[in-house]
């Protein structure tokens, strides 16, 4: 077996309590506070948006609906709105996607500096 050199971590002399854990954690601090804090408060913030507007356009879908003044006409304002829907959802989907890009590249970015 090989002898590693093991040596002991080093307080900063900073008294800043974050400054020594920062210091203590190295280039991995950012990264975690990246992807454990700050994308998944983003992706709530924006899923709670999304699900707002969701909740409202079908509302808005179910009073059109009341005034409807026939089958035909009420399968034509479904069918539109399961269209809207889907292209909603697929647009989400590519917010939520860049969301998760951007706090890669943000990353990515800070350890570059």
């Amino acid at each position: 077996m090989a002898s590693e050199t093991v040596t002991p971590l080093q307080a900063p002399s900073s008294t800043d309590p974050m400054e020594s854990i920062k210091a203590g954690l190295g280039t991995g601090f950012g990264a975690w506070r990246a992807f454990a804090v700050d994308l998944p408060l983003r992706i709530a913030t924006e899923t709670v948006r999304f699900t707002g507007c969701r909740l409202q356009a079908q509302a808005d879908h179910l009073a059109a609906l009341t005034r409807c003044g026939s089958l035909k006409d009420a399968f034509e304002l479904q069918t539109a709105f399961l269209t809207r829907s889907m292209a909603d959802y697929q647009a989400e989907a590519r917010t939520l996607s860049h969301e998760v890009v951007e706090a890669a590249s943000a990353e990515g970015v800070s350890k570059a500096a």
